[in-house]
């Protein structure tokens, strides 16, 4: 059956109704005709009347957008030998001026309208163009330049496993064994040039949405929805602020601040306003944030880009075992004086992750006249907080403790779709991780703020090749983590929903993404179908690497660090291992696991479990646990652990976390640490990464100013 793949207008502006060749999932191929576009030209249809050129649809014939690509990567450019990225190459993708002039070529044939909206098109001489600095314009073609180049070098690459090579004389010669890292195989690897065209177009038609963002003509804005029992109307994206301040360590004034950072930063709180993400969060722990959003805040309103009563205000402060109620409210009040305001929207403890952290809120072992949560309280009673909420690393169990005490109107976790980061493999009553903690929420009618979906959710800025080719063409790894997490209470048996995810933006152009991935919640139908789509196609991913029962049953009575002799991270070391094998995730399991790692050179043998644990504290509560350590496996001692778990698991319980270890494990230090017991490291070299699980491209264009020392 033919049908003609058409995008359709939307309220509020033209969306460009690419036409390209694509095989349906279902069986259906798509195709429409159109003419070839003469080369070096783009393809723009005739506008609509009144809409002008860059409101014009852009219609382009079939695998044009592939052949774009192939322009852009793999000739000359304008005179200058761009050239094909070297596929063996790990660090070309981060050549920015080869970017940028890929970015260029790609943009001429599919999207002139973008380059015109960064003052990169014809005549255009690459100044500050109305809304978008020059940095930002080149922030934003080095992300569609690596976007372009890791599509086309991985169907390169797997189109080379699979091919055969001709011989002079004719004959068809099998094609030479690639090595171990370039060996990605499986089905699921294998980029057809109708997906690689629809992948792309994916991409040219984000940039003609992002144009009319960028040239004021856009007029749709995140969506709100409410937030829990505090009925504030939330955005769906929330602006995270631990990534563009100076530094992580406290400054006293704006003297240690540089003009760069502090002007990148209110040029993200512009563009962040000015397309809805009037939610603005931030904390103590962070550095500088609050100093610098202070002063921020300070300049848009007194210059009237922004009233107080349109932003939501939201910082979070720590407690621990000594600070007293005074005390936590005067750093409260020197939070609030930062900040250069009379009141926060929202207030968060923030890492109220331990049994530890509730006894000092509601029942000190000094006494009720040290509890710290009637502080809270006090200052929302004089108006200072509007509402009182809590962030958590901590386990499953806590969290819902905490939830159960009816003090909190919101509650801010980690929980995306591959996994709960530090609580995954946490076991509560059959439900894995925080799940059961999300559907709590919605019975305490809690607000739910998901911490970290791009990062501790996957590090979906720079994903695996794998899972990138398990999203596309529907969606890139961003966007489908972010619908997923919005549409929760469509596919959850429960309909628990999320209420706001945050984007921890370093640069203006880190909200792109966010904010047209909320675009498609527009259109429901067509955004579920797409999302059912991806979730089908990394169930059966999981399943295939897995097992079925594996996948659905793997953490029962499976412990983590809590129940460990150890403070062996078991859970989380095997959901590990389940992200490495089914999406390719061993980037991402090597942060989670270096962590652990940490925890583990403090360890020793000679101390309790529980002194352990003090001494490797505050660390500790936060990133939990242990690595798996094989001089221990060796000696049977993980065999108490893993005594409550199906027996049919045991042995794969440990084969897995052997295969996390050798990927994901620093290398062993050489030198004994005194008075403590050397461990009986293995001495190993890591495993090359197949071709699958390498990064497919890293969305971050330059360090962030925190980051860099």
């Amino acid at each position: 059956q033919q049908q003609k793949a058409i995008l359709f207008l939307s309220p509020g502006y033209v969306r460009a109704p690419h036409i390209y060749a694509i095989s349906h999932p279902q069986g259906t191929t798509m195709t429409a005709s159109a003419t070839v576009p003469p080369s070096g030209t783009s393809a723009t249809a005739s506008a609509r009347p009144g809409l002008g050129p860059r409101r014009a649809s852009l219609v382009l014939s079939e695998l044009a957008f592939h052949d774009a690509a192939v322009h852009a990567t793999e000739s000359e450019i304008g005179g200058d030998a761009a050239g094909q990225v070297n596929d063996n190459d790990p660090n070309a993708l981060h050549d920015t001026d080869r970017m940028v002039k890929v970015a260029r070529a790609f943009l001429r044939r599919t999207c002139p309208e973008f380059l015109d909206a960064l003052g990169e098109g014809e005549g255009g001489d690459g100044a500050v163009n109305g809304r978008v600095d020059r940095k930002s314009a080149i922030d934003r073609l080095v992300k569609v330049g690596r976007n372009v180049s890791s599509t086309m070098r991985a169907h390169r690459i797997r189109s080379s496993l699979t091919l055969s090579v001709k011989s002079d004389d004719g004959d068809d010669s099998p094609a030479v064994a690639a090595p171990p890292n370039r060996r990605g195989g499986g089905k699921s690897c294998v980029l057809s040039k109708a997906k690689v065209d629809a992948s792309l177009a994916l991409l040219a038609e984000e940039c003609f949405v992002l144009a009319g963002i960028l040239q004021g003509e856009e007029t749709r804005r995140v969506p709100k929805v409410r937030f829990g029992r505090t009925e504030l109307q939330m955005p769906v994206v929330t602006l995270g602020c631990m990534r563009f301040q100076q530094t992580w360590k406290s400054v006293n004034d704006m003297t240690g601040v540089e003009d760069e950072c502090q002007s990148n930063l209110v040029e993200i709180l512009r563009y962040a306003l000015r397309m809805g993400v009037n939610h603005i969060e931030t904390a103590k722990m962070y550095g500088c944030s609050e100093m610098q959003i202070g002063h921020a805040l300070k300049k848009l309103l007194d210059e009237g880009e922004v009233k107080r009563e349109d932003v939501i205000i939201q910082t979070k402060g720590g407690i621990s075992s000594q600070m007293t109620p005074e005390e936590f409210r005067s750093q409260f009040l020197g939070q609030l004086d930062l900040l250069g305001l009379d009141y926060v929207d929202l207030f968060s403890v923030h890492g109220l992750n331990t049994d530890d952290h509730l006894l000092w809120l509601f029942d000190h072992t000094n006494g009720p006249s040290h509890n710290l949560y009637p502080v809270l309280e006090q200052l929302r009673t004089e108006g200072k907080i509007r509402h009182v909420g809590f962030s958590t690393h901590g386990r499953t169990d806590v969290i819902r403790r905490v939830i159960d005490t009816d003090k909190f109107d919101y509650v801010n976790l980690h929980y995306h779709f591959c996994g709960s980061y530090t609580a995954s493999g946490d076991d509560i009553n059959g439900v894995e991780g925080n799940l059961s903690n999300v559907r709590l929420a919605r019975e305490k009618d809690m607000g739910l703020f998901v911490i970290s979906p791009y990062d501790k959710g996957g590090r979906l800025y720079a994903p695996s090749q794998k899972l990138r080719d398990l999203t596309l063409p529907d969606m890139e790894p961003m966007t489908y983590g972010s619908v997923w997490l919005w549409q929760h209470g469509l596919h959850d048996e429960e309909n628990a929903p999320v209420h706001t995810i945050v984007c921890g933006a370093a640069r203006p152009s880190d909200l792109d993404q966010p904010i047209l991935a909320s675009f498609l919640l527009e259109d429901d139908v067509v955004t579920l179908s797409k999302r059912e789509r991806i979730a089908n196609r990394l169930t059966a991913a999981m399943e295939e690497a897995l097992g079925e029962e594996w996948a659905s049953k793997w953490y029962h009575n499976l412990p983590n660090c809590t129940n460990a002799k150890q403070g062996t991270q078991h859970g989380n070391i095997v959901w590990m291992y389940n992200v490495i094998k089914a999406f390719g995730m061993v980037e991402f399991a090597k942060e989670r696991y270096k962590m652990c790692a940490g925890n583990s050179k403090l360890w020793n043998t000679s101390l309790s479990k529980e002194d352990n644990m003090k001494k490797a504290s505050p660390g500790w509560s936060w990133c939990p646990g242990t690595t798996y350590d094989p001089a221990l496996a060796g000696r049977g001692e993980y065999d108490d652990d893993l005594k409550d778990c199906p027996e049919e698991f045991r042995h794969k319980i440990l084969e897995a976390e052997r295969l996390v270890h050798s990927y994901c494990a620093p290398p062993p230090e050489k030198k004994k640490k005194e008075g403590e017991e050397k461990k009986e490291e293995e001495e190993h070299t890591p495993p090359e990464v197949p071709l699958e699980w390498q990064t497919s491209y890293d969305m971050r264009p330059w360090t962030a100013y925190p980051e860099r020392g």
